[in-house]
């Protein structure tokens, strides 16, 4: 099994996506930073909840996933919807998007490097990704590390149990700026949702004083190739 092959076992159905509570705040915000008559990738596009809400925006937006369990949902919606490894080639044109959204994706990827030099090649010059991923430095994770707990971490694709993700990428945000950066990209805001200590109660007035103890990492970066 592999990256790609997990993710089509797994997100075949719409448990895993909530769009109320600390993950409306996630959204919320992301909405507001992809903004409205843009064209758009949404990478790793899963069930269609947010990539609907990018369109509803008046956005043409595209999305892309590795599985096509939802692609009578995205035809329904009148969106183009693609089945892709996100680890290989996209098929799409050079410099087709003002904007590609690649959310909670990238940690599940072995191959970064390929899947951010494609979004820089169908990415405008100029154009804008918009990435979330989980923080590892997060102020729960901090937490749990000093009192030796396992931090939501993974052995392998099935322990230590049903809640694996698959992911195998964990960045802070000073990682994830430097490793954009030398993929020619400047990052242009690098914030956070909220801040946590239980699941399902978070601060976002202390993400904005301490966003580097934030549970997401989110990033506007910009296309300099």
């Amino acid at each position: 099994m592999n990256s790609h092959t997990f993710s089509q076992s797994k997100y075949f159905d719409s448990r895993w996506f909530r769009d109320t509570g600390l993950e409306g705040t996630r959204i919320r915000q992301i909405l507001s930073l992809i903004g409205t008559g843009s064209k758009i990738l949404d990478v790793g596009s899963y069930n269609g909840g947010i990539t609907r809400r990018i369109k509803e925006q008046g956005n043409d937006v595209k999305a892309a996933d590795a599985s096509s369990a939802f692609a009578d949902l995205y035809r329904e919606l009148g969106i183009p919807f693609s089945q892709v490894d996100l680890e290989r080639p996209l098929p799409y044109g050079d410099s087709e998007f003002d904007v590609v959204f690649a959310g909670e994706v990238i940690e599940h990827l072995a191959d970064t490097d390929t899947f951010i030099r494609e979004i820089g090649r169908v990415l405008k010059l100029g154009g804008r990704l918009v990435l979330t991923t989980p923080n590892v430095a997060s102020l729960a994770r901090r937490i749990m590390l000093l009192f030796g707990i396992n931090p939501f971490f993974e052995a392998s694709f099935t322990f230590p149990g049903a809640g694996v993700a698959g992911h195998l990428r964990y960045f802070t945000p000073s990682l994830l700026k430097s490793f954009l950066t030398s993929c020619k990209f400047r990052v242009e805001f690098l914030g956070t949702d909220s801040i946590t200590l239980t699941p399902n109660y978070g601060s976002v007035f202390l993400a904005k004083v301490f966003p580097t103890f934030g549970r997401s990492i989110i990033v506007v970066a910009i296309n300099e190739k």
